[in-house]
């Protein structure tokens, strides 16, 4: 009986345990099928979010495609002839600080985006804004007429005199002559009976910096200061400066001369960027005006090349009050766009198995208040003892690095520094440097910097089907500090040539005789 009862309490609690961890095995499974069931909607809420972010990034980079797109059409359908900006002597001409008499500078350069006639005889010097600074399509643009050279044809003296000129003592345009022949393509039936001093290229000349001819400065011609430029209505170089013919009866783009016209464009028989070449494409310098207190009704109609119409502006003198000194570059033939310009000129002038390489610039600069005296690196104004001179200035220097389309430059006046043992080091004296990119149209944006620190803009474009030529603006970010310079440049690398195929000399074969002697 006793081990009966052992027995059934020992299947008892056998039983017990088999149950028991009947229960335990059926808690775990349940367990295992929610921790999976967690585990798959947390993959599945992840699956969703990389889905979400993947959509968004798709998105995002569809709409920075899109707008990069809109961007490069734009810069695909622009024509970007030229910029300039404008340095006032006590004249109301807005310049983007109100109508006030002052002689502050526009700080951003105006885009000359009208397609130029070829004659370049005239040039827009002020566009009518509203009181917001938007332009006032309703009113007409003011240009100077008869800017041009014609008649120009020798460049030993340096100074043109531009004929039939509107330069009248209050801006005035109503009155004029006669045009022989009538009235030509970009000119109105009537001209001016005045003539204004321009000065150009001349040859030989070293110094077009606004320091005065002396001891320390090597050229011997006249200085350009601002006492001899005075009164002149322009300066300018490159494109168009000498010219046959006669501008009254002869308006197209033919006449034009052999001579050079643009300095510090080549190098010299000693290898130093001191002679000058001719421009084909690019224009630039300084041009005054006249626009203080003129009234629209106070010019006459010119003829409609601009985008709103145009008024006949009069010229006005170098630094005499009431007038504006336009800064510009302008050309023809602007590089045509591509989508791979870079490329492209990589490929004309390095070849196509090149890696990458640079474009370098050598030209000339038209500027104001950026003038700089040698200095030694001591920063006394001269080395003890040792006498220096002004060789030539003022030069520009452009590189464009067609890997990065990364733009680099400066401004600069040749120095020479002779020591007590007559020993001569030459130097560069920086007056200005600029940065900017490239865009396929050949148009150049960026900054510019001042010897002493000062902040400003650059605006350049290319001219040429290969970019042979270079012109742009640097202007001060301070209206009232201001400083600024227009330039022109060509370029100095060659386009490559495939060396060419040599074809080995047939070898002769087995046993024929190659010495002449034997066959005697």
């Amino acid at each position: 009986m006793k081990n009966n009862k052992f027995i059934k309490f020992s299947l008892t609690v056998a039983c017990a345990a088999v149950l028991a961890a009947c229960g335990s095995s059926g808690g775990s499974s349940n367990n295992d099928e929610a921790a999976q069931q967690a585990a798959a909607q947390q993959a599945a809420a992840q699956q969703a979010a990389a889905q979400q972010a993947a959509a968004q990034q798709a998105a995002e980079k569809a709409a920075a495609e899109q707008q990069a797109a809109a961007a490069e059409a734009l810069v695909a359908k622009t024509n970007d002839a030229g910029a300039k900006f404008v340095k006032k002597t006590q004249s109301n001409l807005n310049v983007g600080e109100g109508v006030e008499t002052n002689s502050k500078s526009s700080v951003a350069p105006t885009n000359m985006t009208v397609e130029l006639h070829p004659s370049l005889d005239t040039i827009v010097v002020a566009v009518p804004l509203n009181a917001d600074g938007s332009v006032n399509t309703q009113a007409k643009q003011a240009y100077l007429e008869d800017f041009d050279f014609r008649g120009n044809t020798a460049n030993t003296t340096g100074q043109h005199t531009l004929s039939h000129i509107y330069k009248t003592a209050n801006g005035s345009t109503t009155v004029g002559a006669a045009r022989n022949g009538g009235e030509a393509s970009t000119k109105t039936d009537t001209k001016g009976n005045d003539t204004g001093l321009a000065y150009v290229y001349e040859d030989g000349r070293l110094n077009y910096t606004r320091k005065a001819e002396g001891k320390n400065v090597v050229d011997t011609k006249d200085a350009r200061t601002d006492a001899r430029l005075a009164d002149s209505v322009a300066e300018v170089y490159g494109h168009r400066t000498f010219v046959d013919g006669d501008s009254e009866v002869k308006n197209i783009a033919d006449g034009d001369t052999v001579l050079a016209n643009a300095p510090f464009t080549a190098k010299d028989a000693d290898g130093k960027y001191t002679a000058g070449s001719k421009l084909n494409y690019v224009q630039y310098g300084r041009v005054t005006s006249k626009l203080h207190a003129v009234q629209e009704a106070d010019l006459k109609d010119g003829k409609d090349v601009a985008q709103y119409g145009t008024k006949v502006a009069s010229f006005g003198g170098y630094g005499e009050n009431g007038t504006e000194d336009n800064y510009f570059y302008r050309g023809v033939n602007n590089t045509p766009y591509s989508a791979t310009l870079a490329s492209d000129l990589k490929n004309i002038y390095f070849g196509s198995e090149a890696a990458a390489g640079k474009l370098h610039y050598q030209g000339h600069a038209v500027t104001y208040n950026l003038d700089k005296d040698y200095e030694d690196k001591s920063g006394l104004p001269n080395a003890l003892g040792a006498e220096y001179a002004l060789v030539s200035g003022t030069h520009v220097a452009a590189d464009i690095d067609l890997a990065s389309k990364n733009v680099t430059g400066n401004l600069y006046n040749r120095w020479t520094e002779t020591n007590t043992q007559q020993q001569v080091k030459e130097h560069n004296v920086e007056l200005a440097n600029f940065t900017g990119t490239l865009a396929n149209n050949g148009s150049i944006s960026g900054s510019a910097t001042k010897h002493d620190g000062a902040q400003g803009v650059l605006k350049a474009s290319l001219y040429g089907a290969q970019a042979q030529e270079l012109g742009g603006v640097i202007a001060s970010n301070d209206t009232a500090n201001n400083w600024g310079a227009s330039f022109g440049a060509k370029v100095q690398n060659t386009p490559y040539v495939a060396p060419a195929v040599v074809t080995p000399a047939p070898v002769p074969a087995w046993g024929e005789s190659t010495d002449a002697n034997n066959a005697k």
